[in-house]
């Protein structure tokens, strides 16, 4: 296949007419007062999207022209790689992506050289991270988050509080699920449910493509601790399900072959509902896990044993329970398992007694490490066994309007976690801005990474100045206003116009999200500006020739075809 190669300043060039088309679509929704953003749906005669979300603005625009689409990309990336991580911030990260890609772009075409500054920023971005985390607040409490929550769902009425109490009832490590509500109020929910981290076998298992997850209304549950290769081992289980006119969660070793063909082909068309995914623990230590699982569910686990029950002799009172399962990429979440409290309770209690017979070994009964390997095991196990899940329903008049309001629900929620990890910060850019001052005490060796460390702190000044941009406030008057003020703690809420503590007027931002908006956006510009040649594919056009989408659709025909 033939190639086209763009070298350096022409390829820097197309990089940078891509970020900017992603950056300037998605900052009008940055800020708690940010207007939003309507997308149209790829599939004609559906509503379009409405969103004040960063990260969908980012993934819905793509370019003509491969190579900005490739710079495009990047901030796509970075957007992703933040929403990842912390759930929110994108568009924070895109700002600073943008703002540290413009300064880069300068200094390169004047002639720096672009390894020297990309290791000036590094040097930096570890100074500012070293300082966001020395000069946070911690002990957030429920009033900050509160705060928090108002501030990323665009000030929602009653949303900080319903929250708030949801971190509290589950901790930070607890498990918030969001849907769709059917009143206009929101509701929330805490249940029994078992979270853990192993994703679908397949994303073809998938039924909601904008959050990319498999969700099962009311499974049952098969746990079985072997791979299952052939479809017709299932038929009968398959077929009992089917008839109860429910769906079917598969919790196995693995599924391959003609067995993951069979139910995908099947779940795809719509004949029954159905997912697969790996079970929770490794080795000699997954069998145990297996047995909590069914614990919880109500079922039998099925081992590799002689004894064990065949796969296609399965009947339905061996399999477990569940109001609800939410399958990702990354995590299986059960929610509402149907199992017996009684012997649930009978479990943790014998698992905590194990537990404390392991921290009470002295030193020579066994390895330290095979003792601290027992405790964590049975710590998770104990995790899992008396956990606890939230439903959160969120309403609204249309589905337009759910959606929507879902996505920032859901990103406050991340938002506040964040927060009770690593502390809060001024919020409205102020927290990068006081930044400032600090880095213009930092030397380093080489005078071109001198340069890295300007362009990170003129892109800190970004943020600030888009946020009071979008409002219609002067950025200079709010600067000046903030350098007069002796206290670091003095910002501005831009949804209100007011000044002051930024505790008392809520305007918060967690560092964690700050810090990893920064790193992100530090390192794909450090591999955007490092780039000097784009290879191509020049793809191959006659395929096509004759071909019409429209005319084929309406057809059902290819007229390429003999």
């Amino acid at each position: 296949m033939p190639k086209e190669i763009i070298y350096d300043a022409e390829a820097r060039e197309k990089f940078m007419r891509g970020i900017n088309r992603v950056a300037n679509s998605v900052r009008p929704t940055y800020g708690s007062a940010g207007p939003a953003v309507m997308i149209q749906h790829v599939a004609d005669g559906l509503p379009p999207v409405f969103t004040r979300d960063g990260v969908t603005v980012a993934r819905s625009i793509s370019c003509d022209d491969r190579v900005e689409d490739l710079g495009a990309r990047m901030l796509r990336d970075v957007a992703g790689a933040v929403s990842r991580q912390a759930g929110d911030g994108t568009t924070t990260a895109i700002v600073l992506a943008q703002a540290i890609a413009q300064e880069s772009m300068i200094r390169v075409a004047a002639g720096y050289h672009p390894l020297q500054l990309k290791q000036g920023m590094d040097i930096t971005l570890a100074v500012v991270e070293k300082h966001l985390q020395d000069n946070a607040l911690t002990d957030v409490s429920s009033a900050w988050v509160e705060k928090i929550v108002a501030i990323a769902t665009k000030d929602e009425p009653g949303v900080g509080a319903l929250l708030a109490e949801a971190l509290a009832k589950l901790g930070v490590q607890g498990q918030l699920t969001f849907q769709l509500g059917n009143a206009r109020q929101d509701v929330m929910e805490i249940v029994d449910g078992i979270q853990y981290d192993q994703g679908y076998i397949s994303p073809y298992f998938i039924t909601d493509k904008n959050r990319s997850e498999a969700v099962l209304e009311n499974p049952y549950i098969l746990m079985y601790d072997r791979e299952i290769d052939d479809l017709m081992d299932l038929v009968p289980i398959l077929e009992e399900v089917s008839a109860e006119g429910r769906s079917l969660l598969i919790i196995a070793e693995d599924v391959v072959d003609k067995a993951l063909t069979g139910l995908l082909l099947n779940n795809v068309r719509g004949i029954f509902k159905v997912a697969a995914v790996k079970p929770p623990g490794f080795g000699d230590k997954r069998a145990a896990r297996f047995k909590d699982l069914a614990l919880m569910t109500g079922g039998a686990a099925i081992l590799d044993d002689i004894m064990s029950t065949k796969l296609e002799h399965v009947s339905l009172e061996q399999l477990g329970q569940a109001q609800r399962v939410v399958i990702t990429e990354e995590s299986v979440t059960i929610i509402g398992s149907k199992g017996d409290q009684i012997a649930i309770d009978k479990k943790i209690k014998q698992l905590q007694a194990e537990a404390e017979i392991v921290l009470q070994r002295k030193p020579g009964d066994g390895s330290p490490s095979g003792n601290k390997s027992d405790f964590e095991e049975l710590q998770e196990r104990l995790a899992i066994l008396a956990g606890k899940t939230g439903v959160f329903e969120v309403g609204g008049t249309t589905d337009v309007e759910i959606k929507e309001r879902m996505v920032r629900i859901e990103n406050a929620y991340m938002s506040a976690k964040a927060s009770l990890e690593e502390g809060v910060l001024p919020g409205g850019g102020v927290g990068l801005f006081n930044i400032m001052a600090t880095l213009d005490e930092l030397i380093v060796p080489h005078p071109e990474q001198q340069q890295g460390v300007e362009i990170v702190k003129q892109a800190l000044l970004r943020p600030l100045q888009i946020l009071t941009a979008n409002v219609g406030l002067n950025s200079e008057e709010v600067i000046a206003r903030i350098n007069a003020a002796e206290s670091k703690h003095f910002a501005v809420n831009t949804q209100t116009k007011q000044y002051g503590d930024f505790l008392e007027i809520g305007v918060i931002d967690a560092v964690k999200i700050v810090r990893l908006a920064l790193r992100n956006a530090v390192s794909v510009v450090g591999t955007l500006i490092t780039t000097e040649v784009v290879v191509m594919h020049v793809p191959d056009l006659s395929i096509m020739a004759g071909y019409s989408p429209e005319w084929a659709a309406a057809t059902r025909e290819d007229p390429r075809a003999p």
